[in-house]
C-alpha cells in the first residue's frame, strides 16, 4: 500500500505539473503573439505519447523468440549433463553399499573421501553453470532492449512521438492504459520486419 500511494501522488503531481504547465504556455502565448511567431513555442498540448506491451513483444517479436529457444535448449542441454553427473555419482555410492558387510573401514573411508570430492566439484560446477546461465541471459535481454530502443527512436522521430512507455503484467505502474495509444501491434510489425528471425541450425 505504501509503495501504491507514492506512485499514485507522483501520478496526481505530473498531472498537476502538466496542467500547470500548459496554463502557462497558453497565457504566454496569448501575451506575446504581437511580438514572437508561432513556430518558436512548443506547448504542451503538441506532445505525442503512446505504449508498448512488453509482454506481447515478448510472443512476437520472432528474432527474440528465436534467441530464446536457443538458449532455453542451451540450458535444458546443460541442466541434463549435471543431472546426469548427479545420478552418476549417487549410482557409485548405491553399487559401493551393496557390498554391505564385506566394505572394510578403510574401503568406506576412501569411498567417502572421493565421494566428498566428486559431490564437492558437481556442487561448483553447478554453481559456475548457473552464474553463466544469468550472465549469458542478461546479456541476451540488453541485446534485444538495445533492438527495441534503436528502433523506437527511429520510429519515434518518423512519427513525432515525445515520449513511448513501456508497460508488463511483471512491472506495471500504468493504473489506465486508453487503447487508442496502444502501438504495440505496429512496433512489433516493424521489429520483425527489421530484425529477421535467425536461422536455426539443424
Amino acid at each position: 500500500m505504501k509503495y501504491i500511494s507514492i506512485i499514485i501522488s507522483a501520478i496526481a503531481l505530473l498531472v498537476s505539473g502538466i496542467v500547470f504547465f500548459q496554463s502557462r504556455t497558453e497565457n504566454t502565448v496569448k501575451s506575446s503573439e504581437l511580438t514572437r511567431s508561432d513556430s518558436t513555442f512548443h506547448p504542451a498540448s503538441s506532445l505525442k505519447v503512446a505504449y508498448v506491451d512488453l509482454d506481447s513483444i515478448d510472443a512476437k517479436f520472432e528474432f527474440y523468440k528465436s534467441k530464446m529457444t536457443v538458449f532455453e535448449k542451451k540450458k535444458e542441454g546443460l541442466d541434463r549433463q549435471l543431472n546426469s553427473a548427479y545420478q552418476q555419482l549417487d549410482n557409485r555410492r548405491i553399487e559401493f553399499l551393496k557390498k554391505g558387510n564385506a566394505i572394510t573401514q578403510a574401503e568406506a573411508d576412501a569411498f567417502k573421501k572421493e565421494y566428498d570430492q566428486q559431490l564437492q566439484y558437481l556442487e561448483n560446477q553447478r554453481r559456475k553453470t548457473e552464474q553463466e546461465v544469468q550472465q549469458e541471459a542478461m546479456i541476451l535481454r540488453d541485446d534485444i532492449f538495445k533492438k527495441i530502443n534503436d528502433y523506437l527512436t527511429g520510429y519515434s522521430k518518423e512519427r513525432g512521438y515525445s515520449y513511448i512507455f513501456s508497460y508488463s503484467r511483471n512491472a506495471n505502474i500504468f493504473l489506465y492504459q486508453d487503447p487508442a495509444y496502444d502501438i504495440t501491434a505496429e512496433v512489433i510489425e516493424g521489429l520483425n520486419a527489421t530484425y529477421k528471425k535467425p536461422e536455426t541450425k539443424k
